[in-house]
């Protein structure tokens, strides 16, 4: 009897550790990816044409970067210490959590008022997926929250009541401005790995902002991408609800032609 108790502990000491060792936690360092995006209707916005600060999405093919059109949209690199961890056992995935951090600077209304805004988002641990082949194929969304500031600089910042030079909490603010609602979960679709499984080569994107504006064709605002390539649906097109409302942008060409 004892004999019998003995292998049985021993077979259970062998498959725990077995499947203990098939567990690997993966951190992705997507510092450096140009994974941040955001739409603006304003047909004068623009950003420095470095991808390190931020730039039209059209080198992306995915919107027109011609200065003066109503269609712009804007990209933004995650900043140093931004990566997401990932338990991959076997072919069953699981988030551990994520950090993003975003600095950026966007010029609008012929570059009279420039938003600078330095936020982080916080993905937590729960979502689960499935590795298939190369693949992470996301079956539930990962909750999510965002913390930073917003600062105004230029000589319109009264334009949208914000003060000049002094940050203000970048939530409610930036969703007041761009009449928009921002995600608590962000649905991560899929993700495209190397061969080692060590990083992420594409991705689809994972809206973090909706447009209130019911009419817009297109309602999302806003999104992340986790890797340098874009699958599936194309990055926020531009809408209603812009960066700064098209208005602001047509009284700046007024005021051009004054």
């Amino acid at each position: 009897m004892k004999r019998i108790l003995g292998m049985v502990v021993a077979t259970a000491a062998v498959l725990a550790y077995s499947t203990v060792a098939s567990a690997t936690s993966v951190i992705f360092d997507v510092s450096g990816v140009v994974g941040a995006w955001s739409r603006s209707g304003d047909p004068l916005a623009g950003n420095p044409p470095n991808a390190a600060t931020g730039g039209h999405c059209g080198a992306s093919g995915l919107a027109s970067s011609t200065p003066g059109s109503a269609v712009n949209c804007f990209r933004y690199v995650f900043a140093p210490g931004s990566s997401v961890e990932v338990d991959i056992s076997g072919t069953s995935v699981t988030m551990i959590g994520g950090t993003l951090n975003v600095i950026a600077s966007t010029a609008i209304v012929g570059g009279t008022i420039v938003l600078a805004t330095n936020g982080t988002t916080t993905i937590a641990g729960g979502a689960t997926g499935t590795l298939s082949g190369d693949s992470i194929l996301w079956s539930s969304a990962a909750n999510s929250s965002s913390t930073g500031t917003i600062t105004c600089t230029g000589a319109n910042c009264a334009l949208i009541s914000l003060p000049v030079g002094i940050p203000v909490p970048l939530q409610p603010t930036l969703s007041a401005l761009t009449n928009t609602t921002p995600v608590t979960a962000l649905n991560l679709g899929q993700w495209d790995l190397n061969g080692a499984h060590t990083a992420i080569l594409a991705s689809t994107t994972a809206v973090t902002a909706w447009s209130n504006v019911i009419e817009d064709g297109n309602r999302r605002q806003a999104a992340f991408t986790f890797g340098p390539t874009l699958l599936g649906l194309p990055v926020p097109e531009p809408g209603a609800a812009a960066l700064v409302l098209l208005g602001l942008g047509a009284l700046a060409l007024r005021s051009r032609k004054a």
